[in-house]
């Protein structure tokens, strides 16, 4: 039994069988973000199409894409205003914090503001799948994911490693990030939510068993009946 989390194990797996249709995901997500409005509503789809066909062991369609986007434009810009807010309220009071406390109140705010930074990104894959996959309301994707982090603390916590990894490595090799980071952090993403359905192979149809050619000389004989002499 490996020692790593589901998660680890089965982001790595769909990263794997599903790497072109991953690296296309997430050149149309680059192309789409350089217009900032349209950030948030890409990760949506990106996370949804992800979700809804290679979490279910099924071959993604890119033409899905456009659909995906448009059904979720609002939750996408309320989701990207949101990342936007909590950064700007976790610098600003970090900035405040740090020049008004002391040594002590300097590591007691770092670390407060380090923890609530970590707790944020651990409710993202359950929030990503409250708004795009269950399609929830607002306020009820968030009650959603944070019920959802409660029930699985340590996995929740466990997958921002994941983020982590991703930002330094699209800290140290630029093209690489570029390729296919993002679309491979909303994989493991998919999976800490709920784990691959692996869909049975169909059943390969049994050969006939060869016949015996004695029986069919004594079914024969039987049919045809005994010979009389002339």
């Amino acid at each position: 039994m490996s020692l790593l989390p589901r998660a680890y194990r089965e982001g790595g797996l769909l990263t794997w069988r599903y790497l072109l249709p991953l690296v296309w995901l997430n050149l149309i997500w680059l192309a789409l973000s350089w217009t900032l409005l349209l950030a948030g509503p890409a990760t949506l789809a990106c996370y949804a199409l992800i979700a809804t066909t290679m979490r279910e062991d099924r071959d993604p369609d890119l033409r899905l894409f456009p659909a995906l986007l448009r059904q979720n434009l609002l939750a996408g810009v309320l989701w990207l205003l949101t990342v936007a807010v909590f950064a700007f309220l976790m610098y600003s009071n970090l900035v405040f914090w740090l020049r008004v406390s002391g040594n002590f109140g300097d590591a007691v705010v770092s670390l407060l503001a380090l923890y609530l930074s970590w707790l944020f990104v651990a409710l993202q894959p359950y929030l990503l799948e409250a708004l795009s996959v269950q399609r929830l309301s607002y306020g009820r994707a968030w009650q959603a994911a944070l019920f959802a982090l409660i029930r699985t603390p340590v996995s929740a916590h466990l997958y921002v490693l994941i983020p982590v990894l991703v930002v330094l490595l699209a800290f140290f090799f630029r093209t690489f990030g570029l390729v296919i980071l993002v679309s491979m952090a909303l994989t493991f993403a998919a999976v800490q939510v709920k784990p691959i359905t692996e869909r049975p192979e169909p059943a390969e149809p049994e050969a006939p068993e060869p016949s015996d050619p004695t029986d069919s000389a004594e079914s024969t004989g039987q049919l045809s009946g005994p010979s009389t002499p002339v």
